[in-house]
């Protein structure tokens, strides 16, 4: 099932939202991240101005559906198709098909930002100076990335030959200066696996979370990390 062409640009919305349907990791990996991230932007969202930054199909914008205002921003025109049907229904929300340097929220500042599946095809310095730009103190931003970014994953960045390696822990870095680092996750600790084998290694994909889960904030194995920052 794929949403993705040969330069990694969504293309497929509809595939994209039913991603999990085609494997058993991903639907695993969805279902322990999807109602974790979601109860926090419900929480936080409450009564705010919330800006979602690379929102693709809105599928966690939908959670903010008790926010003041609502920017949904995102470069894919294919992937906002799909997102302003999920949210037809919230007048508070504003649409708007831009990459993130050519966002400028209308109301000023952002009570809220959310950063989810965007770090990996973003330059991440540009992006968090969008973020500076957008956000005050008492502001909170949900980053969202793959552990390959985290700065404990020396060993499998140098193993898939990622540039990043080079440069382990940058994205926490970028955030140390003006932001506090508030909450931190991880699930899914998890590999990869023949999607036809898939079955037979979930128990133990679900016993490895289960025994990792009271030291994930310490060393997070699972296949995301999940920040959740505070502007100073």
């Amino acid at each position: 099932m794929n949403y993705q062409n040969k330069n990694f640009e969504y293309t497929n919305a509809e595939k994209y939202d039913r991603r999990a349907e085609n494997s058993i990791l991903e639907g695993y990996v969805l279902g322990l991240w999807q109602p974790f991230l979601k109860k926090i932007i419900g929480d936080l969202s409450t009564g705010k101005i919330v800006v979602d930054l690379g929102c693709g199909t809105c599928e966690y914008t939908e959670a903010a559906k008790m926010a003041k205002k609502i920017y949904a921003v995102d470069i894919s025109e294919p992937m906002l198709k799909t997102c302003r049907k999920k949210l037809e229904n919230f007048s508070q929300a504003e649409i708007i098909n831009s990459d993130v340097g050519g966002f400028k929220p209308s109301l000023g500042t952002a009570d809220l930002v959310i950063t989810i599946g965007i770090w990996e095809y973003i330059n991440p310095a540009s992006l968090f100076k969008k973020i500076e730009e957008i956000t005050r103190p008492g502001s909170k931003v949900i980053v969202v990335f793959p552990n390959i970014y985290n700065k404990l994953n020396l060993a499998r960045s140098l193993g898939r030959m990622e540039k990043i390696a080079l440069r382990p822990g940058f994205i926490k870095r970028l955030f140390e200066k003006e932001f506090v680092l508030i909450d931190s996750a991880s699930f899914g600790v998890v590999s990869w696996v023949p999607k036809n084998l898939q079955f037979l290694i979930l128990p133990l994909w679900k016993f490895a979370d289960w025994l990792w889960k009271p030291f994930q904030k310490f060393l997070p194995l699972g296949i995301n990390v999940y920040y959740l920052f505070e502007r100073k």
